[in-house]
């Protein structure tokens, strides 16, 4: 298994870059970031789009996997640190902290009318049938190596597309995501949900922190 995490601007690195760099020294990390030179270890690949979008998450998490043919466990930059490493994972399962019940009665309301729309419409453009009735937490993902990886990467295209044309600083969003529209592509969860649902990837759960002792 192989780790990745993604930390893009001045502001994250100098925040984030001692717990990346302790963490990297200590396990196989591979990094998304526009300054690969702030990392002593692991393995940095460079950002290079002019905008920051939240969903290149997803691609880096599917251009490892079809690179090293492993499982990857991606983790937010400022999570890292509380990360159990010792977790016991199957070869099937993709887990996350959290799965989402999109069919409880307090997301149905806060959902905005462009989400509904993902919700009954996003895997059209990946010509498959259902609608979305969960959501994947994307801070942690760990996904398991899959056969059609290539096929992945492909729908992974389509589906980002129309999640950065849904979530940027122009589109009218729920107000819990305005924090997020300094960048594009923010709720990449409904990519790797579709992506799960149409490629039949069970999804779990999983309790990921460390145990401290008090």
């Amino acid at each position: 298994m192989i780790y990745a995490t993604m930390c893009i601007g001045n502001y994250w690195i100098k925040k984030y870059q001692e717990e990346i760099n302790k963490f990297g020294k200590e396990n196989t990390l591979h990094i998304l970031t526009d300054n690969p030179e702030s990392f002593e270890y692991g393995v940095s690949h460079m950002y290079d789009r002019d905008v920051f979008s939240y969903y290149e998450k997803i691609n880096f998490i599917l251009y490892l996997s079809k690179t090293y043919n492993q499982r990857v466990t991606y983790i937010d930059s400022d999570w890292i640190g509380s990360l159990n490493t010792n977790l016991k994972l199957d070869e099937s399962n993709l887990y996350t902290y959290k799965v989402f019940d999109l069919t409880e009665s307090s997301y149905e309301k806060i959902l905005s009318p462009s989400e509904h729309e993902l919700k009954n419409k996003l895997l059209l453009e990946i010509e498959s049938d259902g609608i979305i009735n969960s959501f994947i937490g994307e801070a942690l993902i760990s996904m398991p190596v899959h056969e059609r990886i290539d096929d992945m990467i492909n729908d992974s295209e389509k589906l980002q597309k129309k999640i950065e044309s849904n979530y940027n600083k122009n589109t009218k969003t729920r107000k819990e995501l305005d924090r997020y529209k300094h960048g594009i592509g923010y709720s990449e969860g409904w990519g790797i949900t579709a992506l799960c649902i149409k490629y039949q990837i069970p999804i779990k759960e999983i309790s990921w922190r460390k145990t401290t002792l008090i």
